[in-house]
């Protein structure tokens, strides 16, 4: 039985990661950036297959020159079976508008992930989707750009005998109630690799490149990510 979920896990990561690849065709951006971000997460896995954690974020955009937003981010997930997970979580957000000024923002997201292992190489798939609200207490009517879906497909692997770890990713967002039809929003590619400082910390270095299309002027944003995770 759970080699044949194996089975069906892993051809549906590769159907969508297909169909993923596949469909958002060539994007052209007119308009190119240069940012970096700044994470720090804490994790924590308690019994029972339920994992807690809080991200802090710091973005810098215009070639890095300006700041763009601080945002936390606190989630959770359970492990229903070795291969499947389900969450959701709350980011608290302040974003700096064109003149500098701060304006908070709030999201939600509920998340399902599926997982499987093969060649040494850890697969997984999430879909993720999101919503973007600017009032705490009062969670206005779907607005354009507010409702997003996300898919990510990922590989992973452990360089035997290291303190390594590398990956690859793809991930495109759709807007699903977009009043000009046109579900895809931006695409995001991704690759790095982390390291193990001890039993419990480790850093990393990721490289983005992020495209977006479906508007008028659309821009590419090449985005170093450095991080720092510790496991309570």
């Amino acid at each position: 039985m759970m080699g044949m979920m194996t089975r069906v896990v892993r051809n549906i990561f590769f159907i969508m990661t297909l169909l993923l690849a596949g469909s958002v065709g060539t994007l052209y951006g007119q308009q190119k950036d240069f940012q970096t971000w700044f994470e720090a997460e804490v994790e924590k896995s308690l019994k029972n297959g339920i994992d807690l954690s809080g991200e802090f974020e710091q973005r810098f955009y215009d070639n890095s020159t300006r700041y763009d937003r601080t945002q936390l981010t606190l989630s959770a997930s359970y492990d229903p079976l070795y291969y499947l997970s389900v969450g959701g979580g709350l980011r608290l957000l302040s974003a700096a508008d064109k003149d500098g000024d701060l304006h908070p923002a709030y999201r939600i997201h509920a998340d399902a992930s599926a997982k499987y292992t093969e060649w040494g190489v850890d697969f997984s798939l999430r879909v993720r989707f999101q919503y973007g609200f600017e009032e705490f207490f009062y969670i206005t009517s779907f607005s354009e750009n507010a409702f997003v879906n996300r898919y990510r497909a990922k590989a992973a692997y452990h360089i035997f005998g290291t303190r390594f770890d590398v990956f690859a990713s793809l991930e495109p967002w759709g807007l699903i109630n977009n009043y000009n039809g046109r579900f895809f929003k931006k695409m995001r590619y991704a690759a790095g690799g982390s390291y193990r400082l001890n039993i419990r910390s480790e850093v990393g270095l990721r490289y983005i490149l992020e495209d977006e299309f479906n508007r008028l002027n659309p821009q590419q944003s090449h985005i170093f990510v450095f991080s720092y995770s510790y496991n309570l």
